[in-house]
């Protein structure tokens, strides 16, 4: 099983490329879009569910062009709450299988599955009103299990949620991610850092890096240094380098940083953090 997007260009504006010649291929296991807001994640998100048309390239599945029969290989959860308040989650659910064309003497049996998968089953029968926040994302994440898709597209799915329950629908997502082909665009390194197979770093449109999270940071090993400075030198070295952490020890200032060149300061094993610093964070300094 695979996706295969290639050459994909999308313009809103003429001459204004969002994506640009976009190319890859996703195969099972979770699949973490990482980039800045405005990178194109989202978009690339909205082509491959078939909510934008694309400009030019070419989307295969199992490699043949996709067309409408593929939105039944797809679960899709968007940014923004979809919804319906005055329903229950039984009724919401019932709604959207139908509208995914689930045969009717299956949709209870999917139902139930699915508010297992996200520990909603007891909720079944409150309106979804009733829901914290924390349970919508997991009520969206719910229906885009409904029909057991191959694929599933999560845009930002975490958005909005405190630390506890970031982690708990991380963990979801990771308990059926394996199986499947799964999109998860963020800007939030968190979020996919433990549970992502593959990273592609997005900025401009373009795919600018991709691999496991290990040779993602061993590509910029090196590059990250540790180092104790007087206070009154901080803002020379945010002036020049990429400050990823500073901290004090009693009254000694420690910093992390990038640097493109060799340094005085003492290298350290980088984190996704950094890679996503180095590779799509702004100029280093006024270097």
């Amino acid at each position: 099983m695979k996706l295969e997007i290639r050459n994909l260009n999308k313009s809103y504006v003429k001459d204004r490329l969002v994506l640009q010649d976009f190319n890859y291929t996703f195969v099972p296991g979770i699949h973490g879009l990482l980039g800045p807001n405005g990178a194109g994640k989202s978009t690339l998100m909205k082509i491959i569910v078939q909510i934008l048309d694309k400009t030019s390239g070419s989307i295969l599945f199992n490699e043949k062009e996709v067309d409408s029969s593929f939105l039944k290989h797809i679960g899709y959860m968007p940014q923004h709450f979809c919804l319906y308040d005055d329903f229950t989650l039984r009724e919401n659910l019932n709604y959207i299988s139908a509208l995914k064309g689930i045969m009717k003497n299956e949709i209870q049996e999917q139902i139930i599955r699915v508010s297992k998968n996200v520990d909603l089953y007891e909720n079944l029968d409150n309106k979804l009103s009733t829901f914290s926040g924390g349970m919508k994302q997991r009520a969206m994440f719910a229906q885009a299990l409904l029909g057991d898709p191959d694929i599933l597209v999560l845009d930002e799915p975490t958005a909005g949620l405190d630390p506890q329950k970031r982690i708990e629908l991380r963990n979801l997502i990771a308990k059926v991610g394996h199986q499947k082909i799964v999109l998860i665009a963020t800007h939030v390194v968190s979020d996919i850092d433990v549970i992502a197979d593959q990273i592609l770093l997005i900025k401009g449109g373009h795919c600018i890096k991709s691999g496991s999270i290990r040779s993602l940071t061993d590509s910029i090993y090196g590059s990250v240094y540790t180092k104790k400075i007087e206070r009154n030198e901080l803002e020379d070295y945010e002036d020049k380098y990429k400050i990823s952490n500073l901290s004090y020890i009693k009254d000694e200032l420690m910093i992390r940083y990038i640097a493109k060149e060799s340094h005085e300061g003492m290298t350290v094993y980088p984190d996704l953090e950094e890679v996503y610093l180095y590779y799509c964070g702004d100029a280093y300094g006024k270097k």
